[in-house]
């Protein structure tokens, strides 16, 4: 891979190539924000900017001359790279990835309160979403048949698919950041100058706001604040497995075992996301690395 990013960074239109490739092809939209994110790293955020730019007019111009879909195009490419080179910027000023983490987390939660508060009728807006997205459509009867289980009203329904949709953009700038950041530690000569992932903490502040949301969330059964305690508690889950990494890192669990843990994560969500993200959260509080460091 050194050599692959060594060849994005020699010149402005090799770039612009692979960003504008990454978007063309499906499931590559997330490699096309991390090699944004590797070049602001890299060269700035006027090179990013420079490269984002023509990168969307290839787009652009090409959907123009395809589909005419042009429009739709430039949405696409603004909702992804605009996020992507504001945290490359911030990333790259505060030289810090736990610091950049911890702003996507208060930025996501932020976003989906607003939404919910200012949001009219979230009810009509998600059952709008649920009919004409079509993967969300051919998951309706599955929904509707969890949502008479666990006998949900409507309003609180919208509540977690406001939540589910605030952890999946969460995890999209998660996996965008940690795999440009790696790209960025291909290149030759570039070394882990912002921190490591196995040293992530969300920190103690985080961890309060979790304890207040829950509570309140309980006692109040307000919406919004069970919102805000849902996303908090899915953060956890990424210092747990950033725990995981550590443990790898000094010999206590073999390569199989994070493996395993990420793979029965999508198997065994409901158990094994739980208990990594139980795992994170008291590390958050009780710093267990630190102080196995210290005994050292």
């Amino acid at each position: 891979m050194q050599s692959v990013a060594a060849w994005l960074l020699a010149r402005p239109q090799n770039a612009v190539f692979a960003l504008a490739f990454a978007m063309l092809v499906p499931g590559l939209a997330l490699f096309s924000g991390a090699i944004l994110l590797m070049v602001v790293l890299q060269q700035g955020w006027q090179r990013g900017a420079l490269v984002a730019v023509l990168a969307a007019v290839v787009l652009v111009v090409a959907a123009a001359i395809i589909s005419s879909a042009s429009l739709q195009v430039l949405a696409q490419v603004v909702s992804m790279w605009v996020p992507v080179l504001l945290l490359s910027v911030v990333m790259r000023s505060t030289r810090s990835l736990t610091l950049t983490l911890q702003l996507t987390v208060i930025f996501v939660v932020v976003g989906a309160c607003l939404f919910t508060v200012l949001m009219n009728d979230p009810v009509s807006y998600w059952q709008q979403v649920v009919a004409t997205d079509p993967l969300l459509r051919g998951l309706e009867p599955q929904l509707q048949a969890w949502k008479s289980a666990i006998g949900a009203t409507d309003v609180q329904f919208a509540g977690v698919m406001t939540t589910m949709y605030a952890i999946g953009f969460w995890f999209g700038l998660v996996i965008v950041t940690l795999l440009g950041y790696w790209l960025y530690m291909q290149v030759p000569g570039n070394s882990p100058d912002f921190g490591r992932f196995r040293d992530l903490n969300f920190g103690r502040v985080i961890a309060l706001l979790l304890a207040v949301a829950s509570v309140a969330g309980f006692v109040s059964n307000a919406v919004w604040i069970q919102i805000v305690a849902f996303i908090l508690f899915a953060v956890f889950w990424l210092q747990g497995a950033a725990i995981a990494h550590w443990l790898r890192s000094i010999g206590k669990l073999p390569v199989f075992g994070v493996v395993a843990m990420y793979a029965l994560t999508v198997v065994l969500p409901q158990y094994v996301f739980s208990a990594v993200a139980v795992v994170g959260y008291t590390d958050a509080w009780f710093n267990f690395r630190d102080r196995v460091a210290r005994q050292q």
